[in-house]
């Protein structure tokens, strides 16, 4: 039953325009996913990667795994000049399945920085790659035979796709705004009224120092596409010296999240990360997890008021 139930779901989705991409949990450490302009804001090789168990115990549920990196890109000399522009580069490959659907994602990102004052940079970015769907028949279980469902066939679209960022921050503060599936693809090989629709997310956090080398990170996450409703994950992390951190959330349409962050040394971190639903699936006490790693040599391990941003362990 729950299969058929998830097919509904599957099939709703094919003529609707609501959303399509996934979400992170954890996303104050995964900021490069959402939006390019991130790309190469910190002084050394960033390197994330993750995976994330939807709806536990949901025949189908989705589930994304993603490693993605960005780095500073130099020409020379010139360009170490604090007060001139900069630039970044990066990369992404994601994976998200759910039912019989699979995507793959492969971007390549590159953004310039301009710094605005002593203290605070602006940054734009873009990000180009490919997306391939596949379809598996063979998944789909429907409770009576139906002639209409192929016994198994295996099928992929693979389309360009595009992203385009903005990213403001200083030591303290960050925003960012970005806009995904920028060209927007009609995908006719899935269903007439299916669409890549435009998603616009918009992220925002600031850190405030306490006492004894603690501080606590508020922040928010907006989600909006069209002809559905914003959806937001509001948290806050309370941190100790940019070793360890843990944090709680509300995610509006789904969750109530609760996480951790481990440091280890100067360039590994580790997060691990709960939703309790409390969506319509809350009867059937289905959970998410979401496993995170992080790897980087300019973390600020032990100091966390020298970070480049909140959101820059």
């Amino acid at each position: 039953m729950k299969k058929i139930l998830f097919l509904a779901l599957i099939i709703t989705s094919q003529t609707s325009i609501g959303q399509q991409l996934e979400h992170y949990t954890q996303y104050q450490f995964n900021q490069f996913a959402f939006n390019p302009a991130v790309a190469g804001t910190k002084n050394c090789i960033d390197i994330r990667t993750g995976y994330r168990f939807q709806w536990v115990g949901v025949d189908g549920a989705p589930q994304t795994g993603f490693i993605n990196a960005h780095a500073p890109l130099r020409f020379g000399k010139k360009n170490r000049n604090a007060f001139g522009p900069k630039h970044g580069i990066g990369g992404q490959i994601k994976r998200d399945a759910f039912g019989p659907y699979s995507f793959l994602n492969l971007h390549v990102a590159y953004a310039i920085h301009i710094p605005v004052s002593r203290s605070w940079d602006l940054s734009f970015g873009t990000s180009f790659g490919f997306k391939q769907t596949a379809f598996d028949a063979a998944a789909i279980t429907t409770e009576l035979a139906d002639p209409s469902v192929p016994a198994s066939s295996l099928s992929f679209i693979t389309f360009p796709d595009a992203k385009i960022g903005a990213w403001v921050n200083d030591k303290r503060t960050y925003f960012g705004l970005s806009v995904h599936n920028i060209f927007g693809n009609t995908l006719n090989q899935i269903g007439p009224e299916t669409k890549a629709q435009r998603h616009i997310y918009a992220t925002a956090g600031r850190a405030f120092t306490l006492e004894k080398k603690w501080s606590v990170i508020p922040s928010v996450f907006v989600l909006w596409t069209k002809a559905t409703p914003i959806d937001f994950h509001l948290s806050a992390l309370v941190d100790l010296d940019n070793k360890f951190a843990f944090g709680l959330g509300l995610r509006r349409t789904d969750a109530i999240t609760a996480q951790v962050r481990v440091k280890f040394f100067n360039w590994i971190s580790l997060g691990y990360s709960f939703d309790f639903v409390i969506s319509k699936l809350k009867g059937n006490m289905f959970y998410t997890h979401e496993i995170t790693g992080g790897f980087n040599s300019c973390s600020n391990y032990g100091n966390s008021s020298t970070t480049e941003c909140p959101t820059f362990e």
